[in-house]
C-alpha cells in the first residue's frame, strides 16, 4: 500500500465512518437526557413542584448543550476532512485514482442529525 493510499484511506474513513459514529454516540446520549428529564420533571411538578425540579431541569439543559456541542464538533470535523480530501483528489492524480477504486467515499458523509432539546 502506497503512502497516498494510507493517507486517503485514513482521511476518508475518519470523515465517513469514525467521526459520524462518534457524533451518533453523543446524539444518542443527548436524546437520552431529553427523554429522561421530561417525565422526571412532570412527576416533580405533580408532587408539589419541589425546587429540585428547577435544578434538575437546569442541569439537564447544561448537559444537553455540551452533548449537542460534541455532535456539532464531530459533524463539522467530518465535513471538513471530507472537503480537504475532495480538494486533494481534485489536484492529485494518485488521490483521484485511489478514490475511483473506493467509490463508497464519494459524496458527503452521512451525519447524524442534531439531538432534540429537552423542554424544561
Amino acid at each position: 500500500m502506497s503512502t497516498i493510499e494510507m493517507k486517503m484511506s485514513a482521511i476518508y474513513e475518519a470523515a465517513h465512518d469514525v467521526l459520524p459514529g462518534k457524533a451518533n454516540v453523543f446524539k444518542v446520549r443527548a436524546d437520552d437526557v431529553t427523554q429522561a428529564i421530561e417525565p422526571v420533571l412532570a412527576e416533580v411538578a405533580l408532587a408539589g413542584g419541589h425546587p429540585i425540579g428547577g435544578d434538575l431541569g437546569d442541569l439537564s439543559v447544561e448537559v444537553f448543550v455540551h452533548l449537542r456541542s460534541m455532535v456539532r464538533t464531530f459533524n463539522d470535523s467530518a465535513t471538513g476532512l471530507d472537503e480537504i480530501a475532495d480538494d486533494f483528489v481534485a489536484v492529485d492524480s494518485e488521490a483521484e485514482a485511489w478514490l475511483a477504486d473506493h467509490r463508497e467515499y464519494l459524496g458527503d458523509p452521512d451525519l447524524p442529525s442534531e439531538p432534540t432539546a429537552p423542554e424544561v
